[in-house]
Order: structure tokens, then sequence, then C-alpha cells
């Protein structure tokens, strides 16, 4: 889903149409500057991987 909301209007929109439910891990990307988007990217891939192997849906929200 893309939304032009807010991250925390877009989460709600998300949860409210059950696109999200409440057993799902989050992710939330909020950085602006190119090295710090890359390197939160990696953080949420090795999280991501992590919670695959225990089959958690997960959700991934970016801002920008």
């Amino acid at each position: 889903m893309l939304t032009g909301d807010k991250l925390e209007t877009a989460e709600n929109i998300g949860r409210s149409c059950n696109l999200i439910l409440p057993n799902f891990e989050v992710f939330r990307i909020t950085e602006k500057i190119h090295e710090e988007v890359e390197q939160k990217l990696k953080e949420v891939k090795a999280k991501s991987d992590e919670f695959f192997e225990k089959q958690v849906p997960k959700a991934l929200l970016v801002e920008g």
C-alpha cells in the first residue's frame, strides 16, 4: 500500500484495513540521509530474516 500520509497515519490506515494485523512485526524507516537509510535497511533485513525463520508476519513502513 502506498499513501502520501505521515508514517503514523499510514500505519493506522494499514491497521484499519487489516493490511497490518496485531501480530505483525512492524519495521519503520524514517531516516532521510542516504547512508542512514542504507544502514537501517540492512538492520531491517537482518531482523526480517530472523522473523522469517519464526514465521512471524512483517510489515515495512517507509517515510519519505
